[in-house]
């Protein structure tokens, strides 16, 4: 008996410590994934936020992939959240705008906004990246997509390295994600000839262009296709080109969100496509779990969306995109107020990134396309250059590195040409992008506590007192494993 006793103990306590990891976990706050929680195609001041959270909240956000549709059947049937936020047929379109306005025309599927309660203009908004993973189907896998495109119309960058420069020969390569102990990986499952395809509205689109464009496929392989897609009102001029047997590359995962920041304050609307200084369509992959980046706010609220997340994708992303997803992501969201900021904090316009070893500076062609560029931001897309985004990056590393650690400028140019790491963030967002690692270690407050760590922007008192903080769910919880320990010792005692 008293053995059974001494096991029951061990069960209540293994089962409240589980208990205590699983609150930990959980979130303040969820935004499940449908055609409200999202818009299409562009940042702005002027949409409603979809969420209203204190400083220090944490955040569960699904997010949807623009290129879901090109293949409804692994990516969106079956799915409530993915079917309603790609219903269009000539009756309804759940989402308007889709990037197709002719003055905002982005391309990403952003959940959001979400509203920091007191962030003004001139704070910073801190975004810490918890946890990432995979939006499965009703099947239990997971699918993302690579189109090799340009999405204007125009040739692809990796095109002009081709045979063929001349052509607009885009494809797309479907990827399917498998877990193994060894770790999850990426590997392609059929590539396809892009198709000459006509819409529900009667638009053509003989490249890959504009979000939600939805693929009728022909059955191919061993893959017989649903009509879902045809049924909607899709056409196609002839058969697709298959290609069901790719070279079989394992990938490595590596989830990151490709467009997540702020709206401006200059312009009511904006092409969610380039980058700009309160963040966007970095499409960088080092943002991922466990990075943390830095958002100047220029709005009330600051206004946080998020979406374009990748599974994989090297530096340039030069065909275009990365292997587009659709995940679910845990954030937590802190606001710095510009009254406690220190000195690098004063001096920043552009979004910043740390990891546990690492800064991540952002340049752009233009650090303000929306400045530069103000009557007509578009113009943007003809002025790219990496040379541009290079020279912005080499000077808002050194500007960093000689706020954050007090340094001359001879001494950030020669710790720059030594010891920090330049690359080719995207080549494909108009506003090209280049970014600059650098090294914690090499400093000699190396192992002190990190700027993400640091109690910036610590929970309103509103955030403090009430609510579903995680602080009242480990008190209650330590308190219950207090009384559940007490009386199972009791218990074992009395049976003794």
């Amino acid at each position: 008996q008293k053995d059974h006793m001494i096991k029951f103990l061990d069960i209540v306590v293994t089962c409240a410590i589980f208990s205590t990891t699983s609150i930990e976990a959980a979130s303040d706050y969820t935004i499940g994934l449908n055609n409200e929680t999202v818009h299409w195609g562009y940042f702005s001041k002027k949409v409603p936020p979809v969420l209203r959270v204190s400083s220090g909240s944490t955040v569960t956000v699904e997010m949807a992939t623009h290129h879901a549709c090109d293949d409804w059947d692994k990516m969106i049937k079956g799915d409530s959240g993915m079917e309603s936020v790609f219903t269009s047929t000539p009756e309804v379109k759940n989402e308007t705008e889709r990037g197709a306005t002719g003055s905002i025309d982005g391309a990403h599927i952003l959940t959001g906004p979400i509203y920091v309660k007191e962030a003004m203009p001139g704070d910073i908004l801190k975004v810490e990246i918890l946890d990432l993973y995979p939006r499965k189907n009703p099947y239990g896998k997971s699918f993302g997509s690579n189109g090799a495109s340009k999405e204007d119309g125009g040739l692809f960058t990796a095109r002009s390295f081709s045979e063929t420069p001349s052509q607009k020969d885009e494809y797309v390569t479907i990827y399917e994600v498998i877990e193994s102990d060894d770790g999850d990986y990426v590997t392609p499952s059929y590539q396809f000839e892009w198709p000459n395809i006509t819409d529900p509205n009667g638009i053509h689109r003989d490249f890959i262009a504009y979000p939600a464009t939805c693929v009728p496929h022909d059955a191919h392989g061993d893959t017989v296709p649903s009509d879902r897609v045809s049924a909607r009102g899709w056409t196609k001029k002839d058969n697709i080109t298959y290609y069901d047997e790719p070279y079989p590359v394992k990938i490595p995962v590596n989830y990151h969100v490709g467009c997540m920041g702020l709206p401006p304050a200059s312009h009511d609307f904006v092409d969610s496509i380039p980058p700009m200084p309160t963040g966007g369509n970095l499409d960088n992959k080092r943002i991922g779990i466990g990075t943390t980046m830095y958002y100047p706010v220029e709005v009330a609220g600051g206004l946080l969306s998020m979406g374009d997340a990748h599974v994989a994708q090297g530096d340039s992303e030069l065909g275009g995109t990365g292997i587009d997803i659709s995940i679910t992501g845990d954030f937590k969201l802190t606001l710095i107020r510009k009254a406690d900021f220190v000195l690098w904090q004063e001096q920043l316009d552009f979004p910043l990134g740390e990891t546990a070893s690492e800064y991540i500076v952002h340049g752009f062609t233009e650090t303000d396309y929306l400045e530069t560029f103000s009557k007509d931001p578009s113009d943007i897309y003809g002025a790219s250059s990496i040379d541009k985004a290079m020279k912005n990056a080499y000077a808002q590393t050194k500007k960093f590195m000689i706020a954050r650690w007090d340094l001359t400028e001879m001494e950030a140019t020669t710790i720059i040409t030594q010891a920090v790491d330049f690359g080719v963030t995207q080549l494909a967002n108009g506003n090209l992008g280049v970014h600059g690692t650098i090294p914690k270690n090499i400093f000699p407050d190396w192992g002190e506590t990190s700027d993400a760590e640091k109690g910036y922007g610590e929970k309103s008192e509103e955030s403090k007192k009430g609510g579903r903080g995680l602080l009242a769910y480990f008190f209650m919880t330590f308190v219950g494993l207090i009384i559940i320990v007490g009386f199972a010792y009791i218990f074992v005692v009395l049976v003794k």
